[in-house]
């Protein structure tokens, strides 16, 4: 059921790439995660291979005798551009993800792949539940700007929208994010993910304790971003669903 492509990502995720000056870091970096049912661990990878950007996170539970992943997710998306009245715009195109979690011990997976040709994503669902297995198609909603829930900083950065929205003197730049974890990210948490694409927003907020700080909100939910002056991803705090994810050892503020 998995793609050839993606199969070969685990593979392509060791090689090296060179890196601009003022770019986040590549490679491997370990936050806490914590909600309401405990604190985990969250490994996430980024890569930039031949024009293409690879995510790949992992939640691993370490509280009992041996490490468990819960929930793991690769993505996959192609730098480009699109034409924008007389000029290119540089974007990044979501072009695949694989996303498993295993709830009550059952392994619940979901696969994407773009149709760039007709302009819809196509879902492959594989779980023990009857409503989510089977492939389906679903139309692109018009917008420039499409980003995978879990690769949110990575997108974000590489459509500019870090850096534009840090000049843009409050104002909000529309996105769309992609439930890379749909359809049961909708029974994971709450009031959000009832559908594969959901409008979103991004707004610098300022800078805290040397941390540029970044407003996110999608359906209705906001997110907090907090990133170092070269946009590495430090902390995300959404408080609407009780998570946090921080450096190890380290607390968000409740004021933040």
């Amino acid at each position: 059921m998995k793609c050839v492509v993606l199969s070969l990502l685990i593979l392509l995720m060791g090689c090296s790439s060179s890196l601009l000056q003022g770019e986040p870091r590549l490679g491997k970096t370990t936050y806490s995660y914590v909600d309401e049912s405990g604190t985990f661990s969250l490994l996430r990878e980024s890569k930039l291979l031949d024009q293409k950007i690879v995510t790949r996170n992992q939640m691993i539970d370490k509280s009992g005798s041996g490490a468990k992943v819960l929930e793991k997710s690769v993505l996959l998306s192609r730098i480009g551009s699109i034409k924008v009245k007389n000029k290119r715009l540089i974007t990044i195109r979501p072009e695949a993800s694989e996303y498993t979690v295993w709830i009550e011990g059952k392994k619940y997976f979901s696969q994407m792949r773009i149709n760039p040709f007709k302009k819809m994503m196509t879902l492959t669902l594989s779980s023990p539940e009857q409503k989510w297995n089977g492939t389906s198609e679903i139309s692109f909603p018009r917008g420039k700007y499409f980003c995978f829930f879990n690769q949110i900083p990575e997108c974000l950065f590489r459509n500019y929208l870090l850096s534009n929205s840090k000049n843009a003197d409050g104002r909000k730049m529309d996105f769309y994010v992609i439930w890379d974890n749909y359809p049961y990210i909708a029974d994971l948490l709450t009031a959000v993910g009832s559908k594969l694409f959901a409008p979103a927003s991004v707004k610098f907020d300022g800078e805290y304790d040397n941390l540029l700080r970044y407003i996110v909100e999608i359906e209705n939910q906001v997110i907090l971003y907090q990133f170092t002056k070269s946009f590495d991803l430090v902390k995300v705090a959404w408080i609407s669903q009780g998570i946090t994810i921080a450096p190890p050892g380290q607390e968000i503020a409740e004021d933040e």
